[in-house]
Formats: structure tokens, C-alpha cells, sequence
């Protein structure tokens, strides 16, 4: 069990016989202190101790206690430290002075010590279940939107996973059971039937892979890359999900060595690079994909859409997983929001990296992949 912190209290009196009587009752009932000579001393040793609570004169040289505490507010590390002013007992003007320029409490000189010890004690108690209620609270809140969040993830797996497999089944019952006396309108059925089967395996394969993300056993093992087969031919099949925006999709290889990765995951993570400017370009849009394949199985991926962008303050967030389900009612497209999360972590797990660069329209987004390194396994 862990031994509860001592609290440091900060005691500030330009008098040395106040100042050295209440350190020594101070230390004797059990706390830490810390002391200072005037409001300049106690300025810089707040700043160096944040102590839990000050005990400060009023009537000091310059900056006077009321003005050091003004400084202090000014200081976020500073600002939420208890005070207990030490007024004179003829001058009520002062007590409401103390009270209106932030004092948690005062105490009257000349004091009883201990009156003002049990003043102490007292207000770090205060202070003390304060901090716990807004820690109560704080749990409370968080658990009420991981609620939220896990109730929104469900539900949209549920559809996630039920609109294809009605997609599936629908077209293919009613390829089985109507004669078409046109082979060409059977074969749209299909078709529709195959489209569906393909974003479902995607979304299987994305479930699978953010498990092994999860127990850390993502496949590392470096195998050369078919850009055509693994690459190329798997963007061409997904760019049919989108054959109503009529998106224009360019890509360009530099071959200067072979790349060497994992396929199926190298080839999950591009295609979530893709398949995200694919999602969010305009209409009649246009994607670039830029492949850069370098020595010893390094490369650079490079994919441009000139949709509405990602906003500076957002970039950061987009690579959370489920950011996009996160957005609830106002989630505008498919998918579990996970695809830059994937794409990250694969990347990452090689040694790579995925960064969203800076452009004056659109969204870019470049991944790495270094060269194979000693360590690496490579295969084929």
C-alpha cells in the first residue's frame, strides 16, 4: 500500500520570530514546510516547491501578501494553492481585503497556534475531498462516454457487418431463383453479390488485424511485393465501391529495388490510404497514388485526394481507433473508423511511420518504410 504524501505548506512572515515559531509548530504536528522571508522569497519558492498550501503575512515589503497572491493567479502551477492570509485583529477593512483578494481563510494576530493549526488541518482536509469528488466525478464522466463510445460501436458494427451480408444474400437468392433470360442481368446480381463479399472480408480482415495489434503479434516477416497483383489490381477492385463518384485514379510507380513486407498487412495498410481518399474526395475528384520503391526493400507511399482536407488541430486525432464512430449522429461515411489507425500501426511495426503533410488542398498522407533491417526475418 502506498504511504499518503505528506503535505509541504509554505510559510511566509517577514517577521523572524512569527516565522520561526509557526515552522517549528508546523513541523511538530506533522507536515513539511518550507519557509520564506518576504513576498519575493515566496514567490520564488513557490514557484520552485508548489506547495500544498501557504500561510503568508499581509502586511509585508513589497509585493505584499494580497499582490503575491494576485501574481500567483496568474501562474496556472500556482494559482489553485490554498492561502491562509495573517491579518491584524483591530482591521476589519483588512479581513475583507483578505476574503475578496482569494484567501481561503484567515486567521486574526496576534493567533492562537492552535486555532491556526486546526485552520490548517481543515482546509487540506477541504482541499483534500475536493480533489477526491472531482476524481469521482471525472471517473463518473469518463465511464458514462466509454458507455456511449461502446454503444455506438456496436451499433454500427451490427450495421457494418448486416448491410453487406444482406447485399450478399438478396442478390444471390434472387440469382438462384429467377430464370433471366438475359445473362447480363444475372451477372449484375452477382456482381453486386461479389462487391459485398469483398468489403466484408475487409472488414473481417480489419477486425483481425486490430486483435493482433492488440496482443502485439502483428505479422513482421519481409516478403518482396507484387505492386501489380498486391497493390494495383486490389485498389482497381475497391475503386468499384465508388464507381457513382466517377473518381479519376492516377498512380505512378519508381522502381529503384524491390519492396519487402508483409504482404496481406502492407497491402491492408495501403489500401486503407487509398480506400480513405477514395472516401472522402469530391465527386468527379481526383486520387493519386505515388509509389516509391527503394534499395534494400525501403519505400515511400505517397497518396493525394483534393477533398475538404483534415484540419491541423485534427490530425492527431484521425489516427485514433473509432474516431470516426466517435462523431455519433454526425458520422457522414462507412466503415468502423479504423483504417489510419491500421495503416499506422503496421507501418510502425516495420520501423515506418504515417504522417499527414502539410498542403495548401486537399489531404496528403506519406508513409515509410525503411530498409530491411538486420534483424528483420525476410522471406522469398
Amino acid at each position: 500500500m502506498v504511504e499518503p504524501r505528506i503535505p509541504l505548506i509554505l510559510v511566509i512572515d517577514d517577521e523572524p520570530a512569527i516565522r520561526l515559531g509557526l515552522v517549528s509548530a508546523i513541523k511538530r504536528h506533522g507536515y513539511t514546510v518550507v519557509a520564506a522571508e518576504d513576498g519575493r522569497d515566496g514567490l520564488e519558492k513557490a514557484g520552485e516547491f508548489l506547495p500544498d498550501l501557504i500561510i503568508s503575512d499581509v502586511m509585508m515589503p513589497p509585493p505584499d501578501g494580497f499582490e503575491m497572491k494576485r501574481i500567483m493567479s496568474a501562474d496556472p502551477r500556482l494559482a489553485s494553492i490554498p492561502f491562509i492570509f495573517l491579518t491584524a485583529r483591530s482591521d476589519v477593512n483588512e479581513k475583507v481585503s483578505a476574503i475578496q483578494n482569494g484567501a481561503d481563510d484567515y486567521v486574526s494576530k496576534p493567533f492562537s497556534i492552535e486555532e491556526l493549526l486546526a485552520r490548517v488541518d481543515g482546509l487540506l482536509r477541504r482541499v483534500r475531498d475536493s480533489h477526491e469528488r472531482g476524481r469521482d466525478e471525472m471517473k463518473e464522466i469518463a465511464q458514462q462516454d466509454m458507455e456511449i463510445l461502446k454503444t455506438e460501436i456496436l451499433q454500427n458494427f451490427h450495421h457494418e457487418l448486416r448491410t453487406p451480408l444482406t447485399n450478399i444474400m438478396m442478390p444471390l437468392q434472387l440469382a438462384f431463383s429467377n430464370k433471366f433470360e438475359d445473362p447480363v442481368e444475372q451477372s449484375k446480381f452477382i456482381h453486386i453479390a461479389l462487391s459485398n463479399a469483398d468489403r466484408l472480408d475487409s472488414l473481417v480482415s480489419d477486425i483481425v488485424i486490430l486483435s493482433n495489434i492488440d496482443h502485439g503479434n502483428l505479422n513482421a516477416v519481409r516478403q518482396p511485393i507484387d505492386l501489380k497483383f498486391h497493390i494495383l489490381d486490389q485498389i482497381s477492385k475497391r475503386l468499384e465501391r465508388y464507381r457513382s463518384k466517377e473518381l479519376k485514379f492516377v498512380h505512378s510507380v519508381e522502381n529503384r529495388g524491390e519492396i519487402k513486407a508483409p504482404r496481406r498487412e502492407f497491402t491492408q495498410a495501403v489500401m486503407h490510404l487509398v480506400d480513405n481518399a477514395f472516401k472522402f474526395s469530391p465527386s468527379h475528384g481526383d486520387v493519386i497514388l505515388e509509389i516509391h520503391a527503394g534499395p534494400n526493400g525501403a519505400a515511400q507511399i505517397a497518396v493525394s485526394d483534393d477533398g475538404a482536407g483534415i484540419p491541423a488541430d485534427q490530425r492527431d486525432k484521425v489516427f485514433d481507433r473509432f474516431y470516426q464512430i466517435s462523431r455519433g449522429d454526425d458520422r457522414e461515411y462507412e466503415g468502423l473508423g479504423v483504417g489510419l489507425t491500421i495503416a499506422r500501426a503496421i507501418f510502425q511495426s516495420l520501423g515506418g511511420s504515417v504522417k499527414i503533410a502539410d498542403v495548401d488542398k486537399g489531404c496528403l498522407v506519406v508513409a515509410s518504410l525503411p530498409e530491411v533491417r538486420a534483424d528483420d526475418v525476410v522471406y522469398g
